[in-house]
């Protein structure tokens, strides 16, 4: 069968299209189920009269719901097996996008929120998993390629929802009903795309009982705690980034611009750092990723430049999914398979958690003073607090 040669290893064609497969579910739980609804938050606002603090209350929630899908992702794949789930949580995002254009009140609107981000954890970490098994046997840079291809689909994801959402060109009040409902529509090919590339993929293998200790992540303490930070911080950013340009009086074209960029980068991002990311230093690789993210984060704060803002958009795209593409590539290094899945459910638990606190402490600063650039530049600052917390993550030898 034709492949591709990347670095040492050989990728057979079919493990890249596995992968590409499998990307549609990051795109789904990240891209559409969450990303998304920065585009929306403008006219949702303005529709349904919220402040800030609610309109960050509604990604806290997801973030929520979020956390108690990665709680539970372990055990509910360990008694019903990793493809069972993942389809059974397709089905679960599916009907919630579907309903959420039902009601324009605020509790149903975060019940949902709450449902999508459980059901968006459960695909995100067992399609990680797959992924995984669907690398095992390349090399270390052939992994990472693999890897980045899944997690870059939520970049994939994020390009898509800039360029189709029709609310954050026409402006109309009651358009966001209509925006749902499209990404429920996208969302179900998605995932009926991503559950076939599930089923060419054997799962993993279970953890005994004895690996069942969280004792046994010990070793990547460093590294969870750094996507634990940035989770507060990326989150924070993509919030209220889309409302902070609308505020500076950007056309939307510009806002346009810099989600599709910053997606499109992300959805190729695996492919600029999958060699350095197989050297011996994979936690300081991490450190870099986070820097980019760190850097594209505060430059919207410089300028409203367009060669500023094309930049910004390069840097953070380089750094929203590479980070888990290279906890990915660590955690290989450092676990066996049996511990894989379990490894991204503790790191999904730990993003979680700071996503649930991003939004809603920089919907606090929003609704002050310090107004949308405060929140946008603490969301920068804690992305740079993750680079430097991954430069304490050791791998051991190559």
């Amino acid at each position: 069968m034709d492949g591709a040669v990347v670095g040492s290893g050989r990728i057979d064609a079919k493990v890249m299209l596995v992968a590409l497969g499998l990307s549609l579910a990051a795109a789904t739980s990240l891209g559409f189920a969450r990303f998304a609804y920065s585009l929306l938050l403008p006219t949702m606002r303005t529709a349904l009269h919220w402040s800030y603090f609610a309109a960050g209350a509604m990604n806290t929630v997801n973030a929520v719901g979020y956390l108690g899908g990665a709680l539970l992702v372990t055990r509910i794949s360990d008694r019903f097996g990793n493809r069972r789930s993942f389809i059974v949580s397709g089905i679960g995002m599916v009907v919630a996008l579907a309903l959420t254009p039902v009601s324009a009140h605020l509790v149903p609107l975060l019940t949902l929120r709450l449902i999508s981000g459980l059901c968006g954890a459960v695909i995100f970490v067992i399609g990680s998993s797959l992924a995984q098994q669907a690398a095992r046997g390349l090399s270390r840079s052939g992994a990472a390629v693999v890897l980045g291809v899944y997690f870059g689909g939520a970049g994939l994801g994020t390009a898509l929802s800039g360029a189709i959402i029709p609310a954050i060109h026409l402006r109309a009040a009651t358009l966001w009903r209509v925006d749902w409902s499209i990404l429920a529509v996208i969302t179900l090919l998605a995932m009926v795309g991503a559950t076939f590339a599930s089923l060419q993929v054997g799962d993993p293998p279970v953890r005994s009982v004895g690996e069942r200790h969280l004792g046994h992540y010990r070793p990547l303490l460093p590294a969870l705690i750094a996507y634990g930070v940035f989770g507060f911080g990326y989150l924070a950013f993509l919030t209220f980034q889309v409302a902070f340009m609308s505020h500076q009086g950007l056309p939307s074209s510009r806002v346009v611009l810099s989600y599709v960029l910053f997606g499109m980068v992300a959805a190729v991002s695996g492919f600029i750092w999958f060699r350095p990311l197989a050297g011996h230093r994979p936690g300081l690789v991490a450190a870099s990723i986070y820097l980019s993210g760190a850097l594209g984060a505060v430059l919207y704060l410089v300028s409203t430049a367009l060669w500023v803002e094309i930049i910004a958009g390069i840097l953070f795209g380089l750094a929203l999914m590479s980070c888990s593409t290279a906890f990915g590539v660590v955690t290989r290094v450092v676990l066996p398979p049996s511990l894989q899945t379990g490894a991204m459910g503790v790191a999904t638990v730990a993003i979680a958690v700071g996503q649930s606190l991003g939004p809603l402490v920089t919907g606090q600063i929003a609704d002050s003073h310090f107004g949308l650039a405060g929140a946008i530049g603490v969301g920068g600052a804690f992305i740079g607090l993750a680079a430097l917390v991954s430069l304490f993550q050791r791998t051991g030898a190559a």
